[in-house]
């Protein structure tokens, strides 16, 4: 993914001029350019939606305040050696008119909301709306494709084009968008009139019956709870089904979208920013609606990546409740490289300041840019440069924020040409598509049940692995043969949408000797494998050593041999199962909620003084040392002598490609490489061996080494 003008990986920060001072002080845009470059990006991202007053320039009319300024950006790009792009489209054609933007949005056709009102949000499967953004590519392109950013990807020339920013599909509640949704529902359920009735505890005669009231959940003001899932209500249906025909309108939007621009403009390439604030990990805004949260949104990532030239997104390094961790970036960039298997890709990332925390206090921006090239990614682009309402207030910063930056561009552009093939990956976390697209943070335990999935992750990560974030889609039709451990986190709605397929690849998976770990009560192997397991009450647990639990969710396998025990009842606590060639680990506690969870128990005064330890601080956990027991560390191949063992500690990213091995350092500690052999390119160098603290080093082995 080469920016041509530049000769060098694609490097794009997307830049909002509607905030003063970038809306009318051309010496701040002069200035910001020439930051911009100083930081080594090569791209600008212009937030150019289709407005009412850019269709007036496409008529050769007078330009706005707004216009007029982006085309002076325009022209500093241009003087400064940078490339500009467009961010062209936004889900509901704007949200800043007519407080902040003081020019309307051009959506085309918009909607009708429930209570009979319009709303001026696009209609995602109408002609109209869609030829009005087709129209509005065209004019951007027409009127500014000049120094415009070409990429060569598998070498063939393309220009980027986020052809939509943060898509969410809306129910429309006018007679078409009725007969629409009941249309799609139809075809979901195959016809079948009994199933849906079953499902609502309703009678319907056939599905024209239905009235809004009847197949619309609005959890605003009907909201749903945690019984409503474990018990399937009418209303988890209503629900589920409401999610599912926002996907299906995403993946008719995209793929007519794909289609349409192509032919007004083949060289494009459509790159859509799926989500500005991270998918599934998102910031949870106290526990209450918010579209912030992805799982509001009837968003499936890999479902949509078809109809995309490349899938990509913007993640956040910060946990559910604020508090930065890098390893979440890392978690979603593995999403993104599975999102586009079988072609290049950028990730994306925040950059800037953020409402619910200062995130660069704590990590750095070089630190998530070493996690970028660690990931795969060909290229990067980041959000953003003065973007008052949400953030990207970047010209603020210190320029000690600028200058790690700089720090890390200038190095991926260096080390991306050089990495050959794709990361290394045995190891595999299945994304709980389910859950992600239906089970919100007002859910209880939902929180809890979505860091189950990072913590293996994270876990993973400190063992050595970098896991591959897969979709059940995926399973079925083959991929875990190139996996060799499979982590099945907790998934609470996969019965709304079980896989007969994935679990017989899942038992095949086992029987030709692959290993799988599941948390408590995890559905799909469950079902693959007839797991039967009973709940326990919480216990401290003994495997080698006592170790103190803290989540509120326990079980004991009726299966298989015990490797960890509950301290009181003596039940197993953690079950090895024997199936075929391989193994299934049941964990009767959410192992990777476990690893990540915050705060800790003291000791429990009933076990008087004997010693007991936090699941989540010492790596000696027993998913970690089964875990080791397993598998080995993909970086043995680059050490300078074969017999020694890799230098594991925790906070430790460790990346292996077809030429050399990426080490990213998201701990507060200096890492030793001396250990590995090859030529390093360190972000930060000081001397041969020390990897500083949030940082990271590219070590490339030459060609009589790797034959070696």
């Amino acid at each position: 993914m080469i920016q041509i003008k530049a000769d060098e990986p694609y490097v794009s920060l997307w830049f909002g001029n509607f905030f003063e001072p970038a809306f009318s002080n051309r010496e701040y845009i002069d200035c910001a350019m020439k930051d911009i470059a100083r930081m080594g990006f090569n791209c600008v991202l212009l937030d150019s939606k289709s407005w009412q007053d850019f269709w007036d320039r496409y008529d050769g009319k007078e330009a706005s305040p707004y216009v007029r300024q982006q085309e002076y950006m325009i022209k500093k790009c241009a003087e400064n050696g940078l490339c500009h792009h467009f961010l062209s489209i936004y889900l509901n054609g704007d949200n800043l008119y007519p407080t902040i933007r003081f020019s309307p949005p051009v959506i085309g056709e918009g909607i009708t909301d429930i209570d009979g009102h319009p709303l001026r949000y696009y209609r995602y499967w109408s002609e109209k709306a869609q030829a009005s953004m087709v129209h509005h590519v065209k004019g951007l392109l027409s009127l500014y494709g000049k120094n415009h950013a070409v990429l060569r990807i598998a070498g063939k020339e393309c220009m980027p084009m986020c052809s939509m920013w943060d898509p969410i599909a809306a129910a429309s509640f006018d007679e078409n968008g009725q007969t629409r949704y009941r249309s799609v529902l139809k075809e979901r359920y195959h016809g079948d009139i009994t199933l849906l009735n079953n499902r609502y505890h309703a009678e319907f005669q056939d599905f024209d019956s239905l009235s809004p009231a009847d197949y619309w959940q609005d959890i605003q003001t009907a909201p749903l709870c945690e019984r409503d899932f474990v018990e399937r209500t009418p209303a988890f249906w209503r629900y589920w089904d409401n999610q599912q025909y926002k996907q299906y309108e995403l993946q008719f939007y995209f793929s007519a979208m794909q289609e349409k621009l192509h032919a007004a403009c083949p060289s494009l390439l459509l790159m859509p920013n799926l989500s500005q604030w991270s998918i599934f990990l998102n910031i949870n805004r106290r526990n209450r609606f918010d579209l912030w949260d992805t799982a509001n949104r009837g968003i499936d990532p890999y479902r949509l990546s078809p109809y995309l030239d490349q899938a990509t997104f913007t993640t956040v390094p910060q946990m559910p409740d604020g508090t930065p961790n890098p390893y979440v970036t890392d978690y979603q960039n593995s999403m993104m490289r599975m999102m586009n298997p079988e072609r290049e890709f950028s990730v994306g990332f925040y950059l800037g300041r953020h409402m619910a925390y200062d995130i660069y206090r704590e990590i750095t921006p070089a630190e998530i840019i070493g996690s970028a090239a660690a990931s795969g990614a060909d290229g990067i682009h980041a959000y953003g440069y003065c973007g008052l309402d949400d953030g990207g207030v970047m010209h603020k910063l210190s320029p000690e924020f600028k200058q790690s930056i700089a720090d890390g561009v200038n190095w991926i552009k260096q080390v991306i040409p050089r990495r050959k093939g794709r990361p290394k990956c045995k190891t595999a976390v299945l994304f709980p598509s389910q859950m992600a697209i239906a089970e919100g943070y007002t859910i209880e335990g939902n929180e809890r049940r979505r860091i189950d999935s990072l913590g293996y992750f994270q876990a993973l990560c400190d063992c050595g692995q970098y896991p591959d974030v897969i979709h059940i889609d995926q399973i079925a039709t083959g991929v875990l043969s190139k996996y060799k451990i499979l982590i099945l986190p907790s998934n609470s709605c996969y019965h709304a949408e079980p896989s007969s397929l994935a679990e017989e690849a899942v038992r095949v998976f086992v029987q030709q000797g692959g290993i799988v770990f599941r948390s408590a009560f995890e559905p799909l192997s469950a079902s693959a494998f007839g797991i039967k397991e009973q709940a326990h009450p919480w216990e401290c647990i003994r495997f080698i050593e006592g170790w103190i639990p803290n989540g509120p969710v326990f079980s004991s396998c009726l299966q298989g041999e015990g490797v960890a025990f509950f301290e009181d009842s003596g039940l197993p606590a953690v079950t090895q199962i024997s199936w075929g060639k391989g193994t299934v680990y049941a964990f009767g506690y959410e192992a990777g909620a476990e690893y990540c969870t915050k705060e800790n128990q003291a000791v429990p005064t009933s076990y008087g003084n004997r010693a007991y330890y936090p699941i989540n601080l010492s790596g000696e956990d027993p998913f970690s040392v089964l875990l080791r027991r397993c598998i080995k560390h993909p970086a043995l191949r680059f050490l300078k002598q074969q017999e020694q063992a890799v230098p594991q500690r925790r906070g430790i990213l460790f990346s292996a490609f077809d030429n050399g091995l990426f080490i990213v350092n998201h701990s507060s500690y200096p890492y030793d490489t001396s250990a590995f052999a090859g030529k390093k390119q360190f972000i930060h160098p000081v001397n041969e061996s020390v990897l500083l603290p949030h940082s990271a080093v590219w070590i490339e082995r030459s060609s009589k080494s790797q034959s070696h």
